[in-house]
């Protein structure tokens, strides 16, 4: 039972450490994008990682639901990558229709990017193209946080039958984790 016991913990402890690992070669220099209505465009940098290969990124957003939005645009959204360079990707408000979006909460989007390798020189080889997908917050001109707002200090929890339910009151998105 012990070693069972064991051998789970230790499964679970390579899992979770493998889990960090990401073979991508297109990386992205953030893990969430915050745009605020002011601003017009915001700048994204990849990273190709790899020292030998030059990569295709594919950059697009999406909403919530993860359809393709007219409201934000990724420029470029295909260009090369040579072997361990960078590159940027700007995300450009279309103009009228973030006007469409509701200006009293944050909207959710999807910021998406796939690593595209070339194409292999030999036949019998598999090959993925790795996606990151990060969360990308508009955030319009009516709710712009100051430095001295908490809205994480609003949060209320609520226990009910065995159940952890979390209220936010705030018009912004709160990452729990």
């Amino acid at each position: 039972m012990k070693n069972s016991r064991r051998s789970r913990v230790i499964l679970l402890a390579l899992a979770a450490a493998w889990s960090q690992y990401s073979p991508a070669a297109v990386n992205v220099d953030r893990t969430r994008i915050i745009m605020d209505a002011p601003q017009k465009t915001v700048a994204i940098t990849l990273n190709n990682d790899d020292k030998t290969t030059p990569f295709l990124a594919q950059s697009w957003v999406t909403d919530a639901d993860g359809v393709r939005t007219d409201a934000l645009m990724a420029l470029p959204p295909l260009q090369r990558i040579d072997a361990g360079q960078k590159s940027q990707v700007r995300i450009t408000q279309v103009r009228g229709l973030t006007d469409k979006l509701p200006q009293d909460r944050e909207t959710l989007f999807w910021f998406n990017v796939r690593g595209v390798p070339p194409k292999p020189e030999d036949d019998n080889v598999l090959q993925l193209a790795m996606q990151s997908q990060l969360k990308l917050f508009y955030r319009p001109k009516a709710i712009i946080r100051s430095s001295s707002d908490q809205p994480e200090r609003k949060l209320t929890a609520e226990r009910n039958a065995g159940h952890l339910t979390l209220r936010n009151p705030t018009p912004y998105y709160i990452t729990v984790a």
